[in-house]
């Protein structure tokens, strides 16, 4: 069935962007819910396009990325959609190129990241992430270089390069310091290569920083991440838990 697109409202963006600064660990997924509604019946605006973009994609986020694979499936094919509209009518402007990336990521843990290679997501995702390179990499607190070190740290032998993925998360932690995704992403590749006394440092470290939630309402399922790895020594990786 064909979506009948209605033109932004005056005073919509504002709104959606007040209510979005709103957002804690206690409330990000129904804040998240209630704006997708709101922008659903205007995705034929760029401004409206990438922020339902950007809400799918944090919806599919509140699970763990290792858990909840229809669900991720379902919203990054659907996110991947919106922002492919976003990019395709302001094509120089970052956000529709992030959230494409940052969809794709989520469509392809959805299908697992070998079919998702052979469906071509990889082109998709490193092509929508050097365009962020290109146009504004800090946006999102740098998240494109998050993205790059999960990316080279997900990808399956051959293709995998932990080592890059590890320069580039060191880069995210430095840059966006509070980012405890950043840290619980760097953990990860540094037990994967065997580092387990950098990564439990690493891990130390960041318990101790304290959570910005005008910056980071999901700063609560990382910071349980990252308890689940102190509590194997960083030995293990999430998903296998």
């Amino acid at each position: 069935m064909a979506i009948v697109l209605a033109s932004l409202p005056a005073g919509l963006v504002e709104e959606v962007d007040a209510r979005w600064a709103q957002r804690t660990p206690a409330n990000r997924t129904a804040i998240a819910r209630e704006l997708a509604k709101r922008l659903e019946p205007h995705q034929g605006d760029f401004e409206a396009a990438w922020r339902l973009a950007r809400c799918y994609v944090w919806i599919a986020d509140e699970a763990p990325y290792y858990r909840d694979t229809k669900t991720r499936f379902r919203l990054g094919k659907k996110a991947m959609n919106v922002a492919k509209r976003a990019v395709q009518m302001q094509p120089k402007r970052v956000e529709g190129h992030y959230y494409y990336a940052w969809a794709v990521g989520q469509w392809s843990l959805g299908i697992s990241i070998a079919k998702a290679l052979w469906e071509g997501a990889e082109s998709k995702y490193t092509g929508a992430l050097k365009k962020v390179d290109q146009l504004d990499r800090s946006f999102d607190q740098y998240g494109a270089l998050r993205m790059w070190g999960r990316y080279y740290h997900s990808l399956p032998w051959p293709k995998r390069n932990r080592a890059k993925s590890a320069k580039y998360l060191r880069t995210a932690v430095k840059k966006a310091p509070t980012n405890l995704r950043s840290f619980v992403y760097l953990a990860e590749t540094l037990i994967g290569q065997g580092e387990h006394k950098s990564a439990c440092d690493l891990v130390t470290k960041a318990l101790k920083l304290k959570g910005n939630s005008a910056k980071e309402p999901d700063w609560d399922l990382w910071q349980k991440e990252l308890v689940r790895l102190k509590n194997t020594g960083c030995k293990k990786l999430l998903e296998n838990l």
